[in-house]
């Protein structure tokens, strides 16, 4: 007498075997597209040194800047600004002037 598997047994069969867990997410993350670093010109240097310099700590901003390989927008209170160290500090994280693309106050 022959055993006959049931479709969800026989379907099992053909599932396919994730020995390494999170490696499709991996390979996606490896694969996208990577965004190519803008280098801003004079007129924006100047108006971005501008806000720069007008930004308070306590007050809130929209920040664009570059994070691996591409760029990331931020919304938030700045925590720290050192123009001796030329980094911004939004909501903890540390960004260097020259990865910032925009930056604008942002009124909630």
């Amino acid at each position: 007498m022959k055993h006959r598997m049931s479709r969800l047994q026989r379907a099992k069969q053909f599932m396919p075997f994730a020995a390494l867990r999170g490696f499709e997410a991996l390979l996606a993350a490896v694969a996208r597209p990577k965004e190519a670093w803008v280098e801003l010109s004079e007129n924006q240097i100047d108006e971005l040194n501008t806000v720069l310099q007008s930004i308070r700590c306590g007050e809130w901003v929209r920040i664009v800047y570059y994070n691996k390989q591409k760029y990331t927008e931020l919304i938030g209170i700045v925590d720290m600004i050192s123009e001796q160290l030329q980094i911004l500090s939004v909501q903890g994280i540390v960004i260097p002037f020259r990865h910032i693309k925009e930056l604008n106050p942002y009124d909630i």
